[in-house]
């Protein structure tokens, strides 16, 4: 024999091998409209009930009222069908769905105890637990549900106490996707760009090339994140962070390109902080004042080429120029850095676009071929 189990909407979950191992009195006995009815998975069960001795059967999907409609004003008073009445009123109304949506959270909660019932600590360990309770959250429920509020609750207490210290990876894994019900996308961008905000003055430029390299970043902040702050704010974060003034960073990375003698830092964090949109003036300043002397010696180079090593296009002279051309493209490569530092539609592509600044990479081609054959 196979009984139909119902969940929490009183539709049919699963069916039942049942044995009767404990010789329970059975009977054959239902209505004679409900013999040989076939019933599936998904279907409204079948609640059977007996008033006076009689057999009756509503459907998992069925009203309060129903019962009125079968047996009138007794549906109030008698008890089988007071208590009958409440279920169903229960049932449409999500009152069973919600106890049992609470009591699996109460199950996932203990099951996950040192991350739910303990304090966090700041270990990779943590974050893996964290992650492995909310990924068995997912498989067995989907948002909104009560457990949500519970890993919302862990992952902002971590947050709260070890966000400025952690590296990016945890604040990653820890934040995961807004499709896991956890965190809106809005939420991951003000808490990421929090963090960010926080880091970055101090960040040392391999962090800032895997901070601006990072999809889940840039995807967050397409404009970057001077344009987010721009046009939110500040935002609010369940931790304090510093507020770094994006301009002046940027500022100061050029300046510290200048002293090491490349600009790479720099775009990468022009990636970051403007994304695809064009710096702000005061940027752009700095990093023409930067840029012109560069531009300089690099117009003062070709032509040094063209009138002291070739006549009429043919070389006639091979002293110097393998010093020349190398300081020709050295000039070249440091333009298209700062070029794209400033131009937000150049910064993602492998070089500047061709002509800007009247720099073309036909003016290095014989060089560039030269110093590789």
């Amino acid at each position: 024999m196979y009984l139909p189990e119902m969940d929490a909407d009183f539709n049919i979950s699963s069916f039942l091998h049942f044995e009767n191992a404990e010789g329970y009195d059975l009977t054959g006995l239902v209505p004679d409209t409900y013999r040989q009815r076939l019933f599936r998975i998904g279907d409204p069960a079948p609640i059977i009930f007996w008033v006076d001795h009689a057999p009756y059967i509503v459907e998992g999907d069925a009203e309060k009222a129903k019962l009125e409609e079968m047996f009138g004003v007794r549906a109030r008073t008698h008890p089988v069908l007071k208590d009958l009445g409440g279920m169903l009123h229960d049932a449409r109304t999500g009152v069973f769905k919600r106890q049992q949506e609470e009591w699996l959270a109460r199950e996932l909660e203990v099951a996950y105890g040192d991350v739910f019932l303990e304090p966090p600590s700041r270990t990779k360990y943590w974050i893996h637990r964290y992650r492995v309770a909310l990924e068995n959250a997912r498989k067995l429920t989907q948002p909104p549900h009560p457990i949500d509020v519970r890993l919302r609750r862990a992952s902002t207490e971590w947050l709260e106490k070890f966000a400025t210290k952690a590296e990016l990876t945890m604040i990653s894994a820890l934040l995961g996707e807004a499709s896991q019900g956890v965190y809106s996308v809005r939420q991951i961008a003000e808490i990421m760009f929090a963090y960010l905000s926080n880091k970055l003055a101090a960040a040392r430029p391999i962090e800032i090339n895997k901070i601006a390299a990072d999809k889940t970043i840039r995807s967050l902040f397409p404009h970057g994140m001077y344009g987010f702050y721009i046009q939110n704010g500040w935002p609010h974060a369940p931790f304090l962070y510093g507020k770094a003034s994006f301009v002046e960073l940027m500022k100061e990375r050029l300046v510290q390109g200048r002293e090491s003698g490349t600009w790479e830092s720099a775009l990468q964090l022009a990636k970051l902080l403007f994304g695809d949109k064009d710096v702000p003036p005061e940027v752009e300043d700095v990093a023409l004042m930067f840029m012109r002397p560069i531009l300089a010696d690099y117009k003062r180079l070709l032509d040094e080429v063209e009138h002291m090593y070739t006549y009429k296009g043919e070389p006639i002279s091979s002293e110097g120029i393998l010093e020349r051309s190398s300081e020709i493209l050295d000039c070249f490569d440091r333009i298209q850095d700062l070029g794209r530092v400033i131009v937000g539609a150049d910064r993602d592509k492998a070089a500047m676009m061709d002509g800007r600044y009247q720099v073309s990479e036909s003016q290095i081609k014989w060089h560039r071929q030269y110093l590789e054959s």
